[in-house]
């Protein structure tokens, strides 16, 4: 018999899953310009990571990216590829550097392959046709929340994942750069957490037009990035 607590114990399951840096997106392959930072000298330790990382959660991936998953899951929920198509087009719009753009569609689009794969979903493939068909592009947190709508995923729960997913993955592929020793890198992610939490609640209320990113420095960075003498990362 199914009860409550075991629907509970499947979603935190398959967050845990979905959200691991395990999981194949490709997502280990993308400083999304933080290694040009590095290569500059602004990132060379923990603390200024930390920062850095700070202001790139606060003032782009959770604004932008976060309350696209909050609308994505409530509009996969409800049937609505054109709302899918409408943020996919403002991700991309507001992801300025080409490659940053290129990542997000680029991790969304294997990110969608093996959701689809290990778990299926009808949401996830109206979706996927809709790629497809050249209606929607696939950005990563678009994705996410279409499948937290096949999942069942609440809103709140998907956007905590997601963002500290993101921040994991940025903060690991940092790490190797600089390079920071393991607990270094736990100690950032753990003192991330209210930053995470505030983010999150940000995310859940912000209407559909209030969709921002504002972090310049790292836009010109990430620009800058294709041309650094010595990269080791894609994005």
């Amino acid at each position: 018999m199914i009860t409550t607590t075991m629907a509970e114990a499947d979603r935190l399951l398959y967050l845990l899953q979905v959200a691991s840096a395990t999981f194949p997106t490709g997502a280990f392959a993308h400083s999304l310009g933080f290694e040009t930072l590095v290569a500059d000298g602004e990132i060379g330790d923990a603390d200024a990571l930390a920062a850095a990382a700070e202001l790139w959660l606060r003032f782009s991936l959770g604004p932008l990216d976060g309350t696209a998953v909050a609308h994505a899951r409530e509009a996969a929920g409800a049937g609505d590829l054109d709302t899918l198509a409408q943020i996919d087009e403002l991700l991309g719009a507001l992801k300025l550097p080409r490659e940053s753009a290129e990542a997000s569609v680029s991790t969304g689009t294997a990110f969608l392959r093996s959701v689809e794969s290990a778990f299926g979903g009808s949401h996830l493939r109206a979706y996927s046709d809709a790629i497809a068909g050249g209606d929607c592009e696939g950005h990563a947190a678009v994705v996410f929340g279409v499948a937290a709508a096949d999942a069942g995923i609440p809103v709140e729960q998907a956007l905590l994942a997601f963002l500290q997913s993101g921040l994991a993955n940025l903060v690991g592929v940092v790490g190797r750069l600089v390079p920071l020793g393991q607990l270094d890198i736990q100690r950032v992610l753990a003192e991330a957490r209210a930053s995470i939490r505030k983010a999150a609640r940000a995310a859940s209320v912000a209407r559909l037009e209030d969709v921002a990113s504002a972090v310049a420095f790292l836009d010109v960075a990430s620009m800058r990035h294709e041309r650094v003498y010595t990269r080791l990362c894609i994005s």
